[in-house]
């Protein structure tokens, strides 16, 4: 491979790599919205309040329909394993 070949073949990776928009591009964000800066945390709105709300109460009941049969039942297998492992065998 000559120079002018490694050169040309480096040239175009290092192109076809760089596929990403800057982040400032204006078509990422919305016409009249400003950009939000990375240092300040946004201000939660009411739709942003209720989406967690509903969120939470998500959470909440499936602690009580998944986590709490699924702990109910390593508890049970552990409570089986431990009675076989150690119950007392009958020698004759």
């Amino acid at each position: 491979m000559s120079t002018t070949a490694t050169f040309r073949a480096f040239d175009q990776r290092s192109v076809a790599l760089a596929s990403q928009p800057s982040p400032d591009t204006p078509s990422q964000h919305p016409p009249g919205k400003m950009r939000q800066l990375k240092g300040k945390p946004k201000k939660e709105t009411s739709k942003d309040k209720k989406e967690r709300k509903q969120a939470m109460q998500e959470a909440r009941q499936q602690v009580t329909t998944v986590v709490l049969p699924t702990l109910a039942v390593v508890v049970l297998l552990i409570v089986v394993f431990v009675y076989v492992a150690t119950r007392p065998t009958i020698t004759e």
